[in-house]
């Protein structure tokens, strides 16, 4: 598959006659639609996103004759218990209070649920954190270290994978046919202290390490207070406690499926990573 091969459609996963009109004539979805990072949206919302938007996708992909369905899920729903590395096996654990891991949870179960009962070719890839050119989310943490401000790091380990590796394992998982019914992580070869991450991007920004530590319970309760806040009050929050996770959630996952059956190896280490996710946040004035 090339980049010439590639179309892109606008349509809206709620919508089925959309996508009934954006699937005419395509060979293969890969469905990275969710609703993220808004706290303040219901949980019905998010279900209607991340749970009935899979269910709307692999059903009219199928009526439609697309051969395949890669199905974006995320890391996180699957690290609460156990001990890490995590791999694929690992047992089901968002955390309940979260509306997108657990709605993606339930969508990663509809699409290997779909694919069992109807035998419809899905592949679902599990990224780890993704980070890169493009990705304005994360500017933040970078702001936060030039700014010479940080959450204490502890002993967090953060497993990430750069934008055009995990482009890459999305390509393998929609080609190889030994994918299809099959859950990948895809991650990094190995993961990375927060601290040593603090300290790379710091360099990247001609800086000093933050000297300004602050704890992390008191951020999280703060965060989490003014998320409850928000949410009465109907607007999305400048803070959330999903935020504190990155600081606080430690991450380690085992990526030897996706080397063993995609034959994927991530190319992108992290110091070059985020020395050209740096040089992209300077370029649009975002550091």
């Amino acid at each position: 598959m090339k980049g010439d091969d590639i179309a892109t459609q606008r349509a809206d996963v709620r919508d089925v006659t959309a996508l009934k009109k954006a699937f005419q004539g395509v060979d293969v979805v890969v469905h990275l639609a969710a609703l993220f990072n808004r706290p303040d949206a219901s949980w019905e919302d998010y279900r209607r996103t991340n749970v009935e938007g899979v269910r709307n996708v692999l059903e009219v992909a199928k009526d439609c004759g697309v051969s395949r369905v890669v199905h974006c899920s995320t890391g996180g729903i699957a690290v609460g218990r156990g001990t890490p590395p995590f791999s694929e096996a690992a047992p089901y654990s968002p955390p309940l209070w979260d509306k997108y891991e657990t709605t993606k949870c339930e969508g990663e179960k509809f699409a290997l649920d779909f694919h069992r009962r109807t035998g419809y070719p899905v592949v679902v890839i599990r990224p780890a954190q993704v980070y890169g050119p493009g990705d304005k989310g994360k500017a933040k943490f970078y702001r936060m270290v030039k700014r010479g401000v940080i959450v204490n790091p502890g002993e967090t380990l953060k497993h990430l994978i750069y934008i055009d590796d995990l482009c890459r394992a999305f390509e393998l998982a929609a080609e190889k046919e030994e994918a299809v019914g099959e859950v990948f992580i895809i991650a990094g070869r190995t993961p990375i202290a927060l601290k040593k991450l603090i300290a790379l991007v710091a360099d990247q920004l001609d800086v000093s390490c933050p000297r300004m530590v602050l704890p992390a319970l008191p951020v999280t309760l703060l965060c989490t207070a003014t998320e409850f806040a928000c949410n009465l009050a109907h607007v999305k929050p400048i803070l959330f406690r999903r935020s504190m996770d990155f600081f606080t959630r430690s991450v380690q996952f085992d990526v030897s499926k996706a080397r063993e059956i995609l034959r994927f190896e991530d190319r992108i280490g992290v110091p070059d990573g985020i020395a050209e996710t740096t040089r992209w946040y300077k370029q649009m004035d975002l550091v």
